[in-house]
């Protein structure tokens, strides 16, 4: 349910912007919240899909997306910036994107062609970014397969995956992420100084 409290000012700043019927159809619920022009950039996402979702997960305080194709984290402090705006935080009331205690029972959903919010449950939200990403059907996997590894490659996998997740990252490409996402929040205050 759309927040009832709205300036009519919000109306006029995206004039004309379209509904998708096929979110409308999956029951996500349309926000009437101008989107900043460079938000997925500025949350971290460089994916090419038409739909993204963003929300808070209880994964080490972190936010997230998903595209249907892809999942990941973003950037959490432009997250928080955004959602904390008086204007943004006022349209997000009757909805939970979930905090570092609590898992999101709310996703947000941008429509990136159109530059249109959109509101779903998780659940509804994953099952629309998948009929997106695979408009002709989930591609089925051979069922006669079985995947079956021995405890010796089992325990070679476990090995490889800690010593990717034990890769620290250089002091370097830590600097450069760290003014990437202080450029990114600095923009988005901007952006967010202008809608009032």
């Amino acid at each position: 349910m759309p927040c009832p409290v709205l300036h009519r000012s919000l109306y006029d700043l995206s004039p004309g912007v379209p509904m998708d019927a096929h979110a409308l159809k999956a029951g996500l619920t349309p926000l009437f919240l101008p989107v900043p022009p460079m938000f997925e950039r500025w949350m971290g996402y460089a994916g090419k899909s038409r739909f993204v979702a963003f929300y808070w997960g209880t994964c080490d305080e972190l936010c997230f997306l998903d595209d249907g194709l892809d999942s990941g984290t973003i950037n959490s402090a432009a997250w928080q910036i955004f959602r904390e705006h008086p204007t943004v935080s006022l349209h997000f009331l009757p909805y939970d994107f979930g905090s570092a205690e609590l898992p999101a029972r709310h996703w947000l959903l941008l429509h990136r062609e159109d530059r249109r919010f959109y509101v779903g449950e998780p659940a509804r939200v994953e099952r629309f970014l998948e009929e997106q990403a695979h408009p002709e059907g989930k591609p089925s996997r051979p069922s006669a397969v079985k995947a079956t590894i021995t405890l010796d490659e089992c325990i070679m996998l476990a090995g490889n995956i800690e010593e990717v997740l034990e890769k620290e990252l250089s002091p370097e490409e830590l600097m450069r992420r760290l003014a990437e996402q202080h450029t990114a929040c600095s923009e988005l205050r901007e952006w967010l100084e202008r809608l009032g």
